[in-house]
């Protein structure tokens, strides 16, 4: 059963599009509780939350810190079931053209599965 759009998600997702800033959720509920005061906190969080997991929106996650004893440049893969994360070997490849203005100095990828464990208990 598909779940229906309502006034407040829409508002949610046209607030979201229109921030360049890939904001927070809580940056979200501040822009829109200027002219919605009605949609609270929790309905903001949570229809971000839900829009993500569908693959509306991407959810990107940079607040949780990690740590590597490893400094040589390599990758990593992190499992979206438990969050073990590993190590996995670089590919060199061509930095982007920068249309944004930055000077690129450094990039980090972390893959996204299942490590062998949740792979292993999980029915597809």
């Amino acid at each position: 059963m598909e779940e229906r759009n309502t006034l407040q998600k829409e508002i949610i997702y046209q607030t979201l599009c229109g921030m360049s800033c890939h904001p927070t959720a809580g940056m979200v509920y501040e822009q829109i509780h200027k002219q919605h005061p009605a949609i609270s906190r929790s309905t903001v969080f949570r229809v971000l939350s839900r829009m993500a997991g569908e693959g509306k929106i991407l959810r990107l996650e940079f607040t949780e810190s990690r740590y590597d004893g490893q400094t040589c440049p390599h990758d990593h893969v992190r499992c979206r079931i438990c969050g073990a994360v590993a190590d996995i070997p670089r590919i060199q490849m061509a930095p982007p053209d920068d249309d944004a203005g930055f000077l690129l100095e450094d990039c980090t990828v972390i893959y996204r599965g299942l490590c062998p464990a949740c792979r292993n208990s999980q029915s597809f």
